[in-house]
């Protein structure tokens, strides 16, 4: 048995939610649509995946489990009843790790005005801060939602409105302690690509984003962002120095306070993909043998972040989900 990196997908970043009704509706006003829905009954749970969907999406209406950008949405039973319920969204110390999840939008001023309209809270408004060309919207959670534009100013001119179903899920963000170390892992061992990069010597931090180029569109080199129009991306943060602290830097989302839980790749072989994983010796959280659930394995990455790794239905059948 052999596995393909290259086929690999980011499938989906996971975060846990208090009220599914209004999670839900605040993605679907920015044209997240659910496109599959487990129940657990008896451990008390259940997971919604939302991506953007239908003919103006990247994915049209591949298998949930064979699409990049796919968002999944957590929820213990009782939680929207238990007023003392809060998630850590990752951006505030001393439980800072999972940064936001970044949305691409076609007209991002019609975009921020809409969700102005609308009622939603910001976090950074487009016309706060030095970066005009950026904002941050916050979910009923508090978890941060960036909105960058998926085309140069200059094209985006001529558009007159805003369409939610035509929006990208383009990336998720992770802070990182040290940036060759997290870098070799995301390339070597789970077979991602660094697409782009920039730099920030003023403030003191770099930016990496990663991810697997098989059903995105080509990069554009001569965009302001090459890879605006990709869903999957991952955006690897990393500020100067935390590669000289003592010990574990930053919150994995899964040990108390919970918010952020894992991001899934989804694999051509998972079997096959395990297999290589173990080779490279690997730190699992769970192997696929381990538990009860035999279709999913998770290994920890250098900063203790979860990985799923799960398998894309429609190139191998394994579960029926």
């Amino acid at each position: 048995m052999a596995t393909d990196t290259s086929t690999y997908k980011l499938n989906h970043t996971m975060i846990r939610v208090k009220d599914p009704k209004k999670s839900l509706e605040f993605y679907g006003f920015l044209g997240l649509s659910q496109i599959n829905k487990l129940d657990f009954e008896e451990a008390k749970f259940s997971l919604y995946f939302l991506a953007y969907n239908g003919p103006n999406s990247l994915s049209g209406e591949r298998h949930w489990t064979d699409r990049n950008g796919v968002l999944e949405l957590t929820h213990n039973y009782g939680t929207e009843n238990d007023p003392n319920y809060t998630v850590a969204n990752g951006n505030t110390e001393p439980h800072r790790g999972f940064g936001h999840i970044a949305i691409s939008v076609d007209n991002i001023e019609l975009a921020c005005k809409r969700l102005e309209d609308a009622g939603f809270p910001f976090q950074k408004k487009l016309t706060e801060g030095r970066m005009r060309h950026i904002a941050f919207v916050k979910d009923p959670d508090g978890y941060w939602v960036e909105l960058i534009r998926r085309t140069d100013e200059s094209v985006a001119a001529g558009v007159t409105s805003t369409d939610p179903k035509s929006y990208r899920l383009n990336h998720t963000m992770l802070r990182v302690k040290d940036a060759e170390v997290s870098l070799r892992f995301y390339q070597e061992t789970m077979g991602m690509e660094l697409v782009k990069e920039s730099q920030n010597e003023s403030a003191k931090f770099n930016l990496y984003f990663l991810g697997y180029p098989g059903s995105n569109p080509p990069v554009k080199k001569d965009a302001s962002n090459p890879v605006a129009e990709w869903e999957g991306l991952l955006e690897l943060t990393w500020n100067y120095g935390t590669e000289k602290q003592e010990g574990r830097v930053y919150h994995d989302g899964n040990s108390e306070p919970q918010g952020f839980g894992h991001i899934c790749i989804s694999v051509d072989d998972l079997d096959a993909a395990c297999a290589r994983f173990e080779s490279l010796n690997v730190t699992w959280k769970k192997r696929l043998t381990d538990g009860r659930m035999k279709n999913v394995a998770f290994i920890l990455d250098p900063d203790g972040y979860w990985i799923e790794v799960i398998q894309n239905e429609t190139l191998k059948s394994r579960s029926k989900w």
